[in-house]
Parts: C-alpha cells; structure tokens; sequence
C-alpha cells in the first residue's frame, strides 16, 4: 500500500497546497485510500428508488455500488460483483431488478437482501460448498432527507455526524425533491479542481463572459466559509440581470442581433440584509455540492442541482449532475427548470464550459516547472469566514484542504 511521505503536501496555515497531488498517482492512490473510501458519497434520491426491485449504481475509490430498494421498503446497498466470478450483476446506471439479483455469467442469483438463493448444478459443487456463504458483500447506507449516501468503511459516523455544521444549511434543501433530469461528462483535470471552483466566487466574472454580462457585482455582497468538518458555503446577492448589456455581448461575438428586455429598474445592487434571499452554494467533503438557488423562498419552490466530481485517473475526472425540482411539480414547472438549467450547466452549458476549459488550463499548467505551490490565501482574517467574510474569500477552499490534509494524516500514522 502507498504511504503519505514525512512532509506536509498542504500549509493550510498560510494557504499554500503542493501542486504535485494534482498530478502525482501515487496521491490519488492515497485519496482513494484514506479518503474516498472513509466517508460518505452521495449515490442518489430515494425517490430513484420508488419501488421493490429499484436500483441505482455508482462508484467509489473505484468500487462499484449497487444501491436497490427492498421488499419490505428499505434500502440496501451493496458490492456490484458477483460472489462467483466477480461479475457485475448490472451495467446499468439504473433500473428495475424485480424480486431478483441475477448474475449474466453464470446465472448465480442474489434476492433483495444479498443472499445467494440459486446456483445453477449446484449439486457438482464440494459437500461444503454453503450458499449462505456466498451472499452480496455489503455497503453502509444511511439517509439524509431525500438523499441516499454510500460509505465503504462501515466505521463512518452517521450521515448527520458527518455532516456537522451542514446539517442546517442543507436541510431545509433536500426535503421534497425527486429527480428531473442528469447529465454527466469526463473532462482532462484532477477532481479536486472542479470541487475547488464549486467553492470560489472569485473566479465567476472573469471565466463565465455571461455572468460578466448580466451581473458584473454579482459578488460585491456576500459570504463565504467553511463548515465543519470540510464542508462550505457560499453566499451572494447581485443586482437584476442587464439583458440588454448580455445582448449587445452577444451580439458583438456573434453577428447576429439579439432583442432582449431593458432590465429591471426596482431592483439595485444589493447586500444581504433582513428579509434579503441570497443565493447559495453548498459543498460537502470530498466532492458533493448542491446549488438550490435562493435560500428564502417558499417551501413549496423545489428546484436546483446536485453535482459529484469522481477522479477517473490523477488527470481525468467525471462530473455528474443530477437537476431537481419538487415532488409536487407539475410538468411545465419541471420543463422550465430542466430548460433554465440546461441553459447554463452540463456538458454543453455556459457555465459548465467554461469551468472545464479552466480544469483543462490548470492541469496542463501543474506540470510546469515555477511555483511550487497554488494559492488559496484570501480572506480579511484568520478562521473560517462567515456570511460577512466577502464572497471572494477563499476560506472554503482551506476548510476543505484542512480536512483533506487530517484524512491524508491517517497514512502517516
């Protein structure tokens, strides 16, 4: 097994990260180690699995996971291999198994519980060959409202434990959401960097030429800090969308002329105040963020977007995203949601575009030979910020890397 080296690849007291574990196998192996496979990942909604024989798949540390629902309304997960030959039982993201696991090679079958229940000639096997012996390795599963996470190591706290400071934060999100739609896609970087630029609102008016466009204050007020342990949020309020300054830009990189509205005179740059709704950004340790757009509204207002990054190799990484909206929705309010999101986030989407070319430009740049260090020192004081911290700090970005470092610890040990 790899082992964390003497020196410290992180100085979260001044900000400072090593940029070898972008690039170096040899840390992914140990992210993979003493990270991703000692906490909590999220796998999918319950209401993916609405029904007995319901099943979801993902990965972790490289493992396949299959979570199902079963007869008696619990859910269960699981390795995705069978016990005979280690083949996976689905290829399927998801699906609908019925009352039965059924193995493709050679048709060993599992019930909803993971034990083995039919081996084909069983009869030619030794006198102590047991089936009872055989059955599904398993993998801890707990709930958070409408959100169903996986754990490799069944030592982990519980969800909620995990979750710490969070707890409040992304409550009052995930009650009453099902899944309206998911798009995912392998870009060239590591993961860390897209989960770094789910927690940085200094980046978004220079990358994003749209948000430049429309809301060039967008983060003039706002927040910014971390959540123990590892998690963050970030917090904004920006002035009304200019549509007419958006088309004119489009108009001048494109050609073709744009008739859009004047923008709204009511509604001026805007702090977060009383009675005020900022937007928010919510990120989980390792690589889970939410963004549910206001945090004032009604309860019965469900929409926004869950995202994972999961490394694919030291420089490749897979997002997924998964669009929500409320259980109770009718289907023009979900049309519309799964429009304005498509608009902006995906593999064709503005934002998303733009946050993949800067992973690309950043992969390639780690290998260069200067610095040694990237920068996440930002930030008015010592601490982890706060909802007056600025929405340009990178607090977040160390609460983050205060964590990873104490997981990354354990290999010293």
């Amino acid at each position: 097994m790899t082992t964390v080296r003497d020196e410290r690849r992180t100085d979260r007291a001044s900000g400072l990260v090593r940029r070898d574990i972008y690039i170096d196998p040899q840390v992914l192996e140990l992210e993979n180690e003493y990270i991703f496979r000692k906490t909590w990942h999220y796998a999918c909604t319950v209401h993916d699995l609405k029904k007995t024989g319901d099943f979801y798949t993902v990965s972790v540390a490289g493992e396949p996971i299959l979570v199902v629902r079963g007869a008696e309304g619990e859910i269960r997960a699981f390795l995705n291999a069978c016990t005979h030959r280690s083949a996976i039982l689905t290829g399927e993201r998801c699906g609908n198994y019925g009352q039965v696991l059924k193995c493709m090679y050679h048709a060993w079958a599992f019930n909803l519980k993971g034990d083995l229940i039919a081996v084909p000639y069983d009869e030619d096997y030794p006198p102590e060959f047991r089936k009872e012996n055989f059955g599904l390795d398993p993998v801890h599963v707990d709930i958070f409202e409408d959100l169903v996470f996986v754990a490799l190591d069944p030592s982990v706290p519980t969800i909620e434990e995990y979750l710490g400071e969070m707890v409040d934060h992304l409550r009052p999100y995930v009650q009453g959401i099902e899944p309206i739609g998911r798009n995912s896609w392998i870009y060239e970087g590591n993961w860390k960097l897209w989960h770094e630029n789910f927690r940085d609102n200094y980046h978004p008016e220079f990358t994003h030429r749209s948000i430049h466009d429309m809301t060039p204050h967008y983060a003039d007020r706002g927040g910014n800090w971390g959540a123990s342990p590892g998690h963050s949020v970030l917090q904004w309020v920006s002035e009304e969308p200019n549509m007419r300054n958006y088309a004119r830009s489009l108009q001048r990189h494109s050609g073709v002329p744009f008739e859009l509205p004047e923008p709204r005179a009511d509604r001026a740059l805007r702090g977060i105040g009383e009675g005020e709704s900022p937007q928010e950004v919510l990120a989980v340790f390792p690589n889970f963020d939410i963004q549910p757009g206001l945090k004032y509204r009604s309860q019965d207002v469900k929409s926004g977007y869950i995202q994972t990054v999961t490394p694919v190799g030291v420089d490749r990484a897979k997002v997924e995203i998964t669009v929500y909206s409320g259980v109770n929705d009718t289907p023009e309010r979900r049309q519309a949601v799964l429009e304005n999101l498509a608009d902006s986030q995906g593999s064709w989407g503005k934002v998303s575009c733009d946050d993949t070319e800067a992973a690309l430009r950043c992969q390639i740049g780690l290998r260069a030979r200067g610095s040694f260090d990237n920068i996440f020192t930002r930030g008015e004081e010592p601490g982890r910020g706060g909802q007056q911290a600025g929405a340009r700090t990178e607090y977040s970005q160390r609460e983050f890397y205060r964590v990873y470092d104490e997981y990354l610890a354990a290999g010293r040990e």
